[in-house]
């Protein structure tokens, strides 16, 4: 993953916002990888959310060695509320949202840099992203439990007609493989203080519903590397209920677009969730069924309250399947 020499393209400043909380361990590899860009007219702000270990000392020592580097030291609010303090003193025209365990490979600014002056259409720039084991930089995967090189990130290019589809069924990309154009963020504004996960993906969903275009980098030299190790949120949170605040969100967003009298794409936004939502329902199904049954046939083939439940929980049809199956099971027993 050499750095391929080329000359400046137009000198905007990218600002590398870092969030921080307990990673003094990794904090210096990182800063490094940004030391080792190809294009230099970056600014690195530490947002150091009241870690307990060295991380004041060693963003101290960053500091000292390069005056792109900068600090600034919050009480405790979690990740999003760390991405906003960084938002707010971002000076360059684009923001790469870093967080202090992960890297970019040397290419990765000047790609994107280039990838915004041949097509100034664009807002988000993204490009591929990889895993790696605690320091196994170079052994990469396509996927978070390392368990693949298969590449299962959608290639997009364009709005909402193109990217919600994808991103409603999941993130798409890594936080770090985006690069955004600073005047989109003040657009959309700060990220949800209550998403303490998923935070990256409910904004990358708000950018779609303000009319994000998002394009595709398609250069191996840019790649997002995401450090996998014990510590990570990714291994500590449990995601179901984040994952039902994002689609909460996103209809509540598109209501509010609505109203400004944008009716075709709230149509448009709400027939996409609600597919996806029976989907999950049809697959969460599926995985219940048996059990389902099992618990029908127990309570009793009349006992409507617990009919009920499932009929809420699982629709009309698949109610009706399941309990065809349950008295099939109790009339053969017979």
């Amino acid at each position: 993953m050499g750095t391929t020499l080329r000359s400046q393209p137009v000198d905007h400043k990218v600002s590398v916002v870092i969030p921080c909380y307990n990673y003094a361990r990794f904090l210096t590899r990182t800063i490094e990888c940004l030391r080792q860009q190809s294009y230099e007219n970056w600014e690195a702000i530490i947002v150091d959310d009241g870690s307990t270990d060295g991380t004041e000392t060693v963003a101290s020592g960053l500091m000292a060695e390069d005056f792109r580097v900068r600090y600034v030291r919050q009480s405790n609010a979690g990740t999003s509320a760390a991405k906003n303090t960084g938002i707010r003193l971002a000076q360059g025209d684009f923001i790469l949202f870093l967080d202090a365990d992960d890297l970019i490979t040397p290419d990765k600014l000047r790609a994107h840099i280039e990838h915004f002056e041949s097509n100034p259409h664009i807002d988000i720039s993204y490009s591929r992203f990889r895993y790696f084991e605690e320091t196994h930089e170079n052994r990469l995967f396509t996927k978070l439990d390392l368990s693949s090189v298969k590449e299962w990130s959608k290639v997009i290019n364009g709005r909402y007609e193109v990217a919600l589809p994808v991103f409603l069924r999941g993130n798409n990309m890594a936080i770090h493989a985006a690069v955004v154009r600073k005047a989109l963020v003040e657009k959309v504004g700060l990220f949800d203080v209550e998403m303490r996960a998923l935070e990256d993906w409910d904004y990358w969903l708000r950018c779609i519903l303000h009319g994000a275009y998002i394009a595709f980098l398609d250069n191996p030299q840019a790649l997002a590397l995401t450090r996998v190790h014990r510590a990570s949120a990714t291994h500590k949170v449990d995601f179901s209920a984040y994952k039902e605040a994002v689609y909460e969100r996103v209809l509540l967003e598109a209501d509010r677009i609505c109203q400004e009298g944008d009716e075709r794409f709230y149509n448009f936004v709400k027939k996409e969730v609600r597919s996806l939502e029976r989907r999950n329902r049809n697959r969460l199904f599926r995985k219940n069924r048996a059990a389902v049954q099992k618990h029908i046939l127990a309570s009793g083939l009349l006992n409507f309250h617990d009919l009920s439940g499932v009929l809420r929980e699982f629709g009309f049809l698949s109610c009706i399947r399941v309990y065809l199956g349950a008295l099939k099971q109790y009339l053969f027993k017979r």
